[in-house]
């Protein structure tokens, strides 16, 4: 019986402009708590979005 394929998911891309300064602190407070820029960003945008839900459906219901 032949294999399936597993379909993965490719990851999406965001480019930000900021700062070379607010970079580098944000890198800086990155490393010192042991973890990603790219964690710390999607945690906020996955918040961002579970607040944006709860809002929307308050507004609805």
């Amino acid at each position: 019986m032949p294999r399936r394929k597993l379909e993965r998911r490719k990851s999406e891309y965001i480019q930000v402009a900021i700062e070379p300064d607010e970079k580098a602190a944000f890198d800086a407070w990155c490393a010192a708590n042991s973890t990603t820029m790219s964690d710390v960003i999607r945690k906020e945008i996955a918040g961002y979005i579970a607040k944006g839900k709860k809002l929307m459906e308050a507004a609805e219901g």
